[in-house]
């Protein structure tokens, strides 16, 4: 008898993603610039705390912080995740 996996709902975990976080938080670190991590994190409405966590590649920026960097920078949003665009 074939079992069949149960399917499991909310976020996607880290390894079901194709995206590198370590290469989207060097891309952030790009956009921020001459900037200190507080100004940037102050610009973008998120904590210091939580831009450093982006530009480490510990967690993945929402699709908000996204935009409001894309717009701030001159850049896409498709440039920050996959360096295209």
């Amino acid at each position: 008898m074939n079992r069949v996996k149960k399917k499991v709902r909310g976020r996607p975990r880290r390894s079901d993603t194709d995206l590198n976080l370590r290469i989207i938080g060097e891309r952030i670190r790009e956009l921020r610039g001459y900037r200190t991590q507080e100004e940037f994190a102050r610009l973008m409405g998120v904590s210091q705390a939580q831009l450093s966590k982006y530009e480490l590649g510990q967690n993945a920026p929402p699709l908000g912080f996204l935009t409001r960097a894309a717009s701030n920078s001159g850049r896409s949003v498709d440039w920050i995740l996959i360096g295209k665009g």
